[in-house]
């Protein structure tokens, strides 16, 4: 399996991914998630974006699950501590290749994608029903330090 950041020439093969991320999420989340077809102009700003990457695993000429990482800050408040820090936006491996490594090699690039950068921390949002993806996060030493909450109206 190789780690490596994605290129232009990726593209179609992250598409397919980001459906199944989308429909996947659907049915974890359906108030506020669906699926949908990614057409590949989001997926391309990243990879040509200088503040985010996407980093895929590859297995045997197929792209088998990417990290989708980027430069974040905390706003400029008095009452912040100021931090630079990655974020990770959409994380994926194709359901027919989970528990054989690959989150784990996609995560610890995603580490040293940061600490390249020197930013402070590595941050992310997990769906409420993302049980066993909270589990993967946890034994990769992330930490709960804040919630979301909505009323609907």
């Amino acid at each position: 399996m190789k780690i490596r950041l994605a290129t232009n020439d990726d593209i179609g093969q992250i598409c397919h991914l980001y459906n199944e991320f989308y429909a996947y999420n659907a049915t974890i989340d359906p108030v506020y998630c669906r699926a949908g077809k990614e057409s590949g102009e989001y997926p391309k700003s990243v990879v040509d974006s200088a503040f985010s990457d996407l980093i895929v695993a590859q297995e045997n000429g197929d792209i088998i699950g990417f990290i989708h990482i980027k430069e974040g800050r905390t706003p400029p408040y008095e009452a912040l501590m100021q931090n630079h820090y990655a974020q990770i936006i959409d994380f994926i491996v194709t359901e027919k290749h989970r528990k054989r490594g690959a989150g784990t090699k996609l995560m610890e690039a995603a580490k040293q994608w940061a600490e390249k950068r020197k930013l402070d921390y590595l941050e992310l949002f997990v769906l409420q029903g993302a049980v066993n993806e909270r589990q993967f996060y946890e034994n990769n030493d992330f930490t709960t330090v804040m919630q979301t909450m909505r009323r609907i109206l």
